[in-house]
């Protein structure tokens, strides 16, 4: 009866579906790999940092690649537009004469002595003329050629002046400035009224 009784136990705990089934470690480490393996090939929407890393450096090199041939394409335009005026252009300056300034040669001018050809009994410059017709009273010589100017001293009669300056009309007189022979210090204007020519040099035609 013992016996019976045992073996019906062991039957039954033989026989009793487990819960827990009993798993080797090599069992263990294939369902393990199985399942990386299964997980491997399921899609996942995480990004590989080396994905984002590539991404960059292809996307920096197409950059620099467009920025050479842009550059590229600007200097083959510019040397092929034609040249600045501006550029091209010399500005030379404008020429500018140095003014010259010519000194005249002395200007032939007539001596005081030398003789003057004026026809004859007329008065200008460089004759000789005589005071006259004052009976007695004499030529009043002026600083001015102006009845209002101020005396500077009497001619007398037949004393003999000459012309150096005029003729100005004044006061319905013509005037003349003259000068004593004998004194550059006696000099004045007088009215044409009392003097006459007087023929000193007889000039050759």
């Amino acid at each position: 009866m013992g016996v019976n009784s045992s073996f019906k136990r062991m039957m039954e705990q033989f026989l009793r579906p487990r819960d827990k089934p009993l798993r080797s470690p090599l069992v263990k480490v294939i369902i393990l790999a199985d399942k990386l393996m299964v997980n491997s090939t399921k899609p996942s929407n995480r990004i590989h940092p080396l994905s984002i890393l590539a991404a960059v450096v292809v996307a920096g090199l197409l950059f620099l690649l467009g920025y050479v041939l842009i550059l590229m394409v600007n200097g083959k335009n510019a040397s092929n537009l034609p040249p600045n005026p501006a550029q091209a252009l010399t500005i030379i300056p404008a020429y500018t004469e140095t003014p010259v300034v010519i000194v005249p040669t002395s200007m032939a001018s007539a001596t005081p002595d030398a003789p003057v050809l004026l026809p004859s009994g007329v008065i200008g410059i460089g004759a000789y003329v005589k005071v006259g017709r004052t009976e007695g009273a004499g030529l009043r010589i002026r600083a001015d050629a102006s009845t209002s100017a101020e005396i500077r001293f009497i001619a007398y009669d037949d004393e003999v002046f000459k012309v150096i300056g005029g003729p100005i009309q004044a006061n319905n007189y013509t005037w003349w400035q003259m000068e004593a022979l004998y004194d550059k210090n006696r000099s004045g204007w007088s009215v044409d009224s009392f003097l006459d020519v007087v023929d000193l040099l007889t000039p050759t035609p």
